[in-house]
């Protein structure tokens, strides 16, 4: 039997996050499933001054308005009203209305706290109405900016997939929105990090296909001595389905009631008997203490071929079952 392990291509080991850094301080980084790279319509873009050099009259560039940018100059706009509404009321410019008190009364020193906190209520309340309609200015005025209309009709998608080296980018094309900024985008997806987090959200379950190709290894032990073993090369297929009822969320019936360690926190119980990967020969065992599958080295594969105590037909159907059969147990490391 086989049970050469092929070269682990998982897709729990897509890159969705990787450690770097020295070993006392490590950088945690993500990788963003979704990357996109945005052209916006040059009507849109704002007319940034760089800074003189060498006594050279500065020059504009063009960049897009971030959110930052825009949340800023909106708070500079709302605290400079602010602060020339404080400025009309202290000069007596403007006047929020008057409170009168009466002081004939007992209780005239509350008549007169009561009438004070009314005119700080009513002046705050003025500054806020200042503040507001300079903002709302300000948005108004942002709004008739980005309105200018390109004469595109149309955005443009092109979908990054280094897979397919005939067609590394393939390009989408649909009706473009009223309000839309841009006509080009680029988008990369990494198809790694969805999968892996489906998975861990237990959207999909990852089945894999194991093929043994018939191909052996070969041992270079020199340009012209070239020696080719047993043991055999193993593809894989791995696929990504949709978690449902329909494949009983990954879970098979058969194992359970036919596995010696139906518990789904035991691993499947390996049949006794010999086991090889075309180099070594192992007998199967089973720890019952905590359930726990395992093999032993009996010897080399040549060894067991020499002995005369294996029968001649069992040689040759090992030898045909290397190259040929499918593996009985693939460790995937």
């Amino acid at each position: 039997m086989n049970s050469k392990t092929p070269n682990p291509v998982f897709l729990l080991t897509a890159a969705a996050l990787w450690l770097t850094g020295a070993a006392a301080v490590q950088e945690l980084r993500f990788a963003s499933p979704l990357q996109s790279l945005t052209i916006p319509d040059p009507e849109l873009l704002e007319k940034i001054p760089e800074p003189t050099v060498d006594g050279k009259p500065p020059s504009t560039q063009g960049a897009m308005a971030t959110p930052r940018r825009r949340f800023l100059e909106r708070f500079k706009t709302g605290l400079k009203a602010e602060q020339t509404a404080r400025e009309q009321l202290a000069l007596g410019i403007a006047s929020a209305d008057s409170v009168e008190v009466d002081a004939s009364g007992k209780n005239w020193v509350g008549s007169t706290k009561s009438a004070e906190e009314q005119r700080r209520l009513k002046e705050e309340a003025f500054i806020e109405q200042a503040h507001d309609a300079a903002v709302a200015s300000f948005e108004s005025s942002q709004k008739k900016k980005s309105a200018a209309q390109n004469t595109n009709k149309y955005q443009f998608v092109g979908l990054v997939d280094r897979s397919n080296k005939e067609k590394p980018i393939s390009w989408h094309a649909r009706p473009k929105p009223s309000d839309a900024k841009w006509s080009v985008r680029l988008v990369h997806v990494n198809k790694d990090a969805i999968v892996k987090d489906l998975f861990d959200r237990g959207k999909i379950d990852i089945f894999a296909k194991y093929r043994n190709t018939g191909k052996m290894n070969i041992e270079n032990e020199g340009e012209e001595n070239e020696k080719v073993t047993n043991i055999p090369i193993v593809t894989t297929k791995y696929e990504a389905r949709e978690r449902s009822w329909k494949n009983l969320y990954n879970f098979s019936p058969k194992h359970f009631f036919t596995d010696s360690a139906g518990a789904y926190w035991r691993e499947r119980r390996l049949r006794s008997g010999m086991y090889t990967d075309g180099e070594s020969v192992y007998e199967s065992s089973y720890r019952y203490r905590d359930g726990r599958n395992g093999m032993h080295k009996v010897g080399s594969l040549q060894q067991f071929l020499a002995s005369s105590a294996v029968d001649s037909k069992d040689k040759e159907s090992i030898l045909k079952k290397l190259k040929e059969a499918s593996p009985d147990v693939v460790l995937e490391l």
